[in-house]
C-alpha cells in the first residue's frame, strides 16, 4: 500500500513529533484562554490581544530558527557534522543578541503596539498586566527555539517533541495555581497566565541545553560568527523573515480590523483563531518535516528522494486535512463551549468555526508545498507570493467584506479562506514546475 511505502514511514517519523510539537506549542496560548475564559470575555480579550506583539517577535525568531534547520539539513544530507556546529554556536549568539535587543524595544512601546492594535480601554490595564511578565517568556522560548533547530535539521523531531511535552505540562500546572490561586498561592488571574507561561518556556529553555551541552564539542571560538557564517545564514535568513515579515504585517492589520467589530465578535474571533492554530500548528509540522527532508535530499542531490518525500506530504496532509474537516465541523458546538459557557455569542461561535473546518484543506497544502520549496532553496518565491497573499490582498479584502459589504465577523473569515486558497494555489504551482525538472539544481 503506497501510504506506508519506506518513504511514508520515514516522512512519518520525522512529521509525527514535529506536527504533535506544533500543537502542544499552541496549548503554551491556547491554555491560557481557557483557563482566563473562566474571568470573562474581557480577560480572553485581554489575553488574546497580545497574541500579535507575541508572533511579530516570534517571527524573527522562527526565520532564524527555520534558516538554521536548513542549512542542518543540508549539512546533515552531505555528513558534514563539524560545520553543523560551528553553524549553530554562530547562530545562537547572533540570534540572542538580536532577539535580547528586540524584547527590550517591546517592552518599553507595549502600551502604544496594543493601543494600535485595537486594544479597547476596557481591558487595556489587564492586557498590559498580562503582556509585560509573558514578554519574559517569549524570549524564553525565542532561546528554546534556536537551540532546536539543530535537532530538527537532524530530523530528530521526537526529541523536540518530549521536551516541549514537560514545558507545556509545566505551564499547564503553574497556570492553575497562580489564575485562580490555589492552595498558598495568590490568585494572580490574567497575570497568573503569564507566570505560567514563563516556567514553562523556562523548562524548554534549560531542558534543551542540558540535551546539547552533552552533545556538542566546540571551542569558545565556534561561537564568534563569522564572515561566513553570514555569508550562508543571511540569504536563507532574508527569504524565510520576508515571507514570515509579510505575514505578520498582513495579519497585525487583519486582527486591528477583526478587533474594531467590539469586544464579543473579537472574543469570539479570537477563540476560533486559537482553535485554528492547532490544526495549522499540526500542518506546521507537516511542512517542516517536509522541508527537513527536501533539504536532506537536495543537499545530496537525490532527486527520486525529494520527489518521493514531496508526494508522502502532500498525500498525509490530505489526510489529516479531512479528519480535522470532519471532527471540527461535527463537534464545533463542543468545542466552542470547551472556551466559554457565555451562550448568547454560541451561534456566532458555530459559524466562524465552521470557517475553521474548512480552511483545514488549504492551509495544509500550502504549509507542506512551501515547506518543499524552501528545503529546495525556494525561499524567495515563498515571500513573494506570501507578500501579495498575506500583507496586500488579505487585508483589502477584509476591509472590502467589513466597511463596503458589511458582512462582520463572517467577513473577516472568508478573507482568511481566500488567502489560504491563493497561498496553496500559489505554492502548487510552483512546486508543479520543480516536479517537471529532470534534475534538481545543485545546493550550495
Amino acid at each position: 500500500m503506497r501510504f506506508f511505502a519506506g518513504y511514508d514511514r520515514m516522512y512519518l517519523r520525522v512529521a509525527m513529533p514535529s506536527a504533535f510539537e506544533g500543537v502542544f506549542m499552541v496549548l503554551l496560548s491556547s491554555v491560557d484562554i481557557i483557563m482566563v475564559g473562566t474571568l470573562g470575555l474581557e480577560a480572553i480579550a485581554a489575553v488574546s490581544i497580545f497574541t500579535q506583539p507575541r508572533m511579530m517577535l516570534l517571527c524573527v525568531t522562527r526565520s532564524l530558527a527555520s534558516a538554521v534547520t536548513l542549512l542542518t539539513a543540508r549539512l546533515f544530507g552531505r555528513g558534514e557534522h563539524a560545520p553543523q556546529a560551528r553553524m549553530f554556536c554562530q547562530s545562537l549568539t547572533f540570534g540572542a543578541v538580536v532577539l535580547g535587543l528586540l524584547h527590550i524595544i517591546f517592552f518599553f512601546q507595549l502600551e502604544s503596539l496594543l493601543v494600535w492594535m485595537g486594544a479597547e480601554p476596557q481591558y487595556l490595564v489587564d492586557a498590559l498586566r498580562y503582556g509585560n511578565l509573558a514578554l519574559l517568556g517569549v524570549f524564553l522560548t525565542s532561546l528554546a527555539t534556536l537551540l532546536q533547530a539543530g535537532f530538527l535539521g537532524q530530523g530528530r523531531t521526537g526529541l523536540v517533541l518530549w521536551i516541549n511535552l514537560w514545558g507545556n505540562g509545566v505551564n499547564c500546572i503553574v497556570n492553575a495555581l497562580f489564575i485562580f490561586g490555589l492552595g498558598p498561592f495568590p490568585a494572580l488571574g490574567v497575570e497568573g497566565a503569564a507566570v505560567g507561561t514563563v516556567a514553562g518556556a523556562a523548562y524548554m529553555l534549560l531542558e534543551t541545553a542540558r540535551r546539547l551541552r552533552g552533545e556538542l564539542r566546540v571551542s569558545r571560538a565556534d561561537f564568534l560568527p563569522d564572515g561566513a557564517f553570514f555569508r550562508s545564514l543571511l540569504p536563507v535568513f532574508g527569504g524565510v523573515f520576508s515571507e514570515q515579515g509579510f505575514e505578520r504585517v498582513g495579519m497585525v492589520l487583519y486582527t486591528r480590523m477583526a478587533a474594531g467589530l467590539g469586544e464579543v465578535p473579537y472574543a469570539v474571533h479570537a477563540i476560533a483563531m486559537n482553535f485554528c492554530d492547532f490544526y495549522y500548528c499540526f500542518a506546521g509540522g507537516l511542512g517542516k518535516a517536509s522541508m527537513v527532508l527536501a533539504g536532506q535530499a537536495y543537499g545530496r542531490g537525490d532527486t527520486e528522494a525529494w520527489r518521493a518525500y514531496g508526494r508522502a506530504g502532500l498525500r498525509w496532509s490530505l489526510l489529516f486535512s479531512t479528519l480535522s474537516f470532519v471532527l471540527t465541523y461535527v463537534l464545533r458546538g463542543e468545542i466552542f463551549w470547551i472556551y466559554t459557557d457565555d451562550a448568547a455569542s454560541l451561534p456566532l461561535g458555530m459559524m466562524v468555526l465552521a470557517f475553521v473546518a474548512v480552511v483545514s484543506f488549504p492551509e495544509a497544502h500550502a504549509l507542506v508545498c512551501a515547506g518543499i520549496l524552501r528545503g529546495t532553496g525556494q525561499t524567495s518565491a515563498v515571500a513573494a507570493y506570501s507578500f501579495v497573499s498575506v500583507t496586500f490582498l488579505r487585508p483589502l479584502v477584509t476591509a472590502f467584506l467589513l466597511y463596503e459589504l458589511g458582512f462582520g465577523l463572517m467577513g473577516v473569515w472568508l478573507a482568511l479562506a481566500f488567502d489560504q486558497s491563493l497561498r496553496a494555489i500559489c505554492s502548487s504551482a510552483l512546486v508543479a514546475r520543480l516536479w517537471r525538472k529532470k534534475y534538481l539544481p545543485t545546493a550550495t
